[in-house]
């Protein structure tokens, strides 16, 4: 587990965990809390461990879920490239996410959504029986793909409201490619050694950024026109 505050690249923290557990991840965050960092919002990827451990320790605080996540787990029930022509107009819907920058566009939006539920209220429920006389919901990835559309608004557009709020978690996915090529390259280390070594990374990894940092500061400050 990774956290880092948006537009500042170093690392606030750094833990490991077999899977995201809300226990585990409550201490996280009641770690940094006892750093003193103050949080004006949060935004994760929206795991049921990370969900349970921000409504306990940080109930009152907006939560954005990274609408990249969401977007790719929808994308996946719908396929990438549907031939039903009802999926293809929720696919549209569903990568339209991405042009929505105002409470007015996300109701348009949200409206469009119903349309297209009531209208195919009958396709998403259809079901069959199998041999052992059971029945089944024969689209079942496009009925999970509506009802996540359906909340969608409710977990992932807190940022319409909280401008500085980033969408996604893109900022901190692409810090997870040093530690992955890292992970490859030392797989077979154990368990203890293996949090030395992230100790030792992010300590390093901060002192380099913080470097930089300083640098471009001073470069802007040295600069005259």
């Amino acid at each position: 587990m990774v956290y880092r505050q948006s537009k500042n690249l170093t690392i606030m923290h750094i833990s490991t965990m077999g899977r995201e557990v809300t226990t585990k991840i409550s201490r996280d965050l009641v770690h940094l809390k006892a750093l003193d960092y103050h949080f004006t919002g949060i935004v994760s990827d929206g795991g049921t461990g990370i969900v349970g451990a921000v409504n306990k320790v940080f109930p009152h605080i907006p939560h954005q879920i990274c609408l990249a996540h969401m977007h790719r787990r929808i994308v996946s029930m719908l396929g990438k490239k549907p031939k039903d022509d009802r999926v293809k107009k929720l696919r549209i819907l569903a990568d339209h996410v991405w042009l929505i920058e105002s409470g007015e566009a996300l109701k348009w939006w949200e409206t469009e959504l119903k349309i297209w539920v009531r209208r195919n209220w009958w396709f998403i429920h259809e079901k069959r029986q199998d041999t052992d006389g059971r029945w089944w919901y024969i689209h079942k990835g496009v009925r999970k793909a509506a009802r996540m559309l359906t909340i969608l608004p409710e977990i992932s557009f807190t940022f319409l409201t909280h401008p500085t709020m980033p969408k996604t978690t893109n900022e901190l996915e692409a810090q997870f490619g040093h530690l992955g090529r890292r992970w490859i390259a030392h797989t077979g280390l154990k368990e203890e050694r293996w949090k030395g070594f992230l100790k030792w990374f992010v300590y390093f990894y901060n002192l380099e950024k913080l470097a930089v940092s300083k640098q471009k500061k001073d470069t802007k400050n040295n600069t005259t026109i």
